[in-house]
């Protein structure tokens, strides 16, 4: 059933107009006139306000229009919630004197003003003790990379006073949007989860921290045997750490909740793998340039290469999957012929080894990378 169209409160008020001089048989005298025409008026206003309404209730029907709060409703009946900000959790080393265990609860400060407390800890021993530290403050701000100095806020004398990040057990993470908490309540009423099928690994990978993109495959050389990969919203170009993968590993394998093997089943093992960059050169044949307008041509072709993304038809509703020629030339020109500039032609090349090619296909866990954009003055 298509969304019914809302009538004009004057097509309202007409409507009641002709049905009031139809029932009553009364078009001449001026005054009934006068009386219908403010009787409709006012019902005409309450009218619409009933339509509005209705159309409301209409949209709560449909993840893709619903309120936020008839969302996680929608959400909670197919067992998709919105993902809670998590705690960074972090290993450090601790410096202080043998024997002595730094005690649970010790706080130490990040240069960004973070506080952590050590949660599990163990005697020192050459000097060192490797401790457990969570962040007091949840979401991305908690994250650290390794070889970061913590600052001990109470001074302790058996221990040196600072900790060094070693390792990342746990990624923070902010709490889910509501532009990502809508795209997964969709994809879940797109797809069919059957325990274990392709799509229940994708929704299993996108509960892990920062993780973004999945794409589960199956193995080319081991029957049963499940490859993910998977893309991160806090790395370089995507690309999650080893820790990240290892996270990424249990939450596909385990119930987060629980702590029960209840998600992959009985099989070969499951295989985490970072996704990859393919770079690529391209030259930009351009009439009537300026910086200012290559330097939105460069933004919008480097998210357009950047944003395609391989397709995997077990998973994905939208096909991405195709860097080419044609799609930078008619993006450079959609910017540059509202200002008189035109871009006559486009060079796309393998940064690898500057092939010249017109398209590329992404596949796996490969996504493009811009190398460098040149352009080339034309008369």
């Amino acid at each position: 059933m298509a969304i019914p169209t809302i009538p004009t409160i004057q097509e309202i008020k007409d409507r009641i107009v002709a049905d009031l001089e139809n029932k009553l048989n009364q078009t001449t005298p001026a005054l009934p006139k006068a009386f219908n025409n403010v009787l409709a008026g006012a019902l005409a206003g309450l009218f619409i306000l009933l339509y509005q309404a209705i159309l409301w209730v209409y949209r709560q029907i449909f993840p893709q229009t619903a309120d936020i709060a008839a969302l996680e409703l929608l959400g909670a009946l197919v067992g998709i919630n919105r993902l809670a900000a998590t705690f960074a959790v972090l290993t450090a080393d601790v410096a202080g004197t043998n024997g002595y265990s730094p005690p649970e609860g010790t706080l130490f400060r990040s240069s960004n003003d973070v506080v952590y407390k050590i949660t599990t800890t163990e005697a020192i021993s050459g000097g060192v003790a490797s401790v457990v530290l969570t962040a007091l403050t949840s979401g991305e701000a908690g994250n650290l990379p390794n070889g970061t100095i913590l600052d001990i806020i109470s001074p302790d004398p058996d221990l040196v006073g600072t900790a060094e990040v070693t390792a990342t057990t746990t990624s923070g993470d902010d709490a889910e949007s509501n532009d990502s908490l809508r795209a997964r309540v969709i994809s879940e009423y797109q797809k069919r989860r059957t325990g274990g099928a392709p799509a229940d690994y994708e929704a299993w990978g996108l509960e892990t921290p920062n993780f973004d993109w999945i794409s589960p495959l199956d193995s080319p050389t081991t029957p049963g045997e499940v490859q993910v990969y998977g893309k991160v919203d806090n790395q370089p170009d995507g690309i999650p750490t080893g820790n990240q993968l290892s996270e990424l590993y249990e939450y596909l394998t385990k119930d987060p909740d629980t702590g029960l093997r209840t998600r992959h089943p009985i099989g070969p093992d499951i295989l985490t793998f970072p996704i990859e960059r393919f770079s690529f050169d391209i030259e930009i044949f351009i009439q009537g340039s300026t910086p200012a307008l290559e330097s939105q041509i460069d933004l919008a072709v480097t998210d357009y290469v950047e944003t395609q993304e391989p397709y995997n038809d077990a998973v994905h509703t939208v096909k991405k999957d195709t860097i080419s020629e044609g799609g930078i030339s008619n993006i450079a020109n959609d910017i540059a012929n509202p200002v008189g500039a035109t871009v006559t032609n486009v060079v796309l090349k393998q940064t690898s080894d500057s092939l010249i090619i017109s398209s590329y296909q992404l596949f796996g866990g490969i996504f493009g990378k811009v190398n460098s954009i040149i352009y080339t003055p034309v008369v």
